[in-house]
């Protein structure tokens, strides 16, 4: 096994040289167990809410909570009424299958499938992830990663 070091085809010098590398965009932070049971208590008031459609208790949430998406790179303030209850009352039939939840000090990592079917009837399966962030014990980001090409299918009509 080589190391950056000795790997001629290392594409980038300054982790290769640690003493260039810039370290200052970075931040590592310590989770203390309190930020873990704030956001586990949130993730499971959250979660039963989001996997029927539906938008979770106001209360949750911050001012102004906002959601990106990586499909268009869009930030958004979210809406009371979620994106997936939006499709369903177009006439798509979806629900999240194959769901994860990891938990960390200010927020949670969600994982699953999004299936069923779209409006015209066709097949749907969206795997995607959202990195959910809290402020001041409350909900105030989601990150949503989705397959553009598969998420091209909720769209059809």
């Amino acid at each position: 096994m080589s190391d950056a070091t000795s790997d001629p085809d290392w594409a980038d010098p300054d982790w290769a040289e640690p003493d260039r590398a810039d370290f200052s965009t970075y931040v590592i932070e310590t989770p203390s167990s309190a930020g873990i049971a704030r956001a586990r208590e949130v993730a499971e008031q959250w979660l039963p809410a989001f996997l029927a459609g539906r938008r979770a208790a106001d209360e949750l949430y911050v001012e102004g909570a906002s959601t990106w998406h990586n499909i268009g790179e869009r930030e958004v303030e979210i809406q009371r009424t979620p994106s997936r209850t939006r499709a369903v009352d177009s006439g798509a039939d979806l629900r999240v299958v194959d769901v994860r939840v990891k938990v960390f000090d200010g927020g949670w990592v969600f994982q699953g499938t999004t299936v069923g079917t779209n409006a015209a009837g066709g097949a749907v399966r969206v795997p995607v992830c959202l990195v959910v962030t809290l402020r001041d014990g409350r909900i105030a980001r989601f990150e949503e990663y989705a397959d553009s090409r598969a998420a091209e299918a909720l769209l059809a009509t």
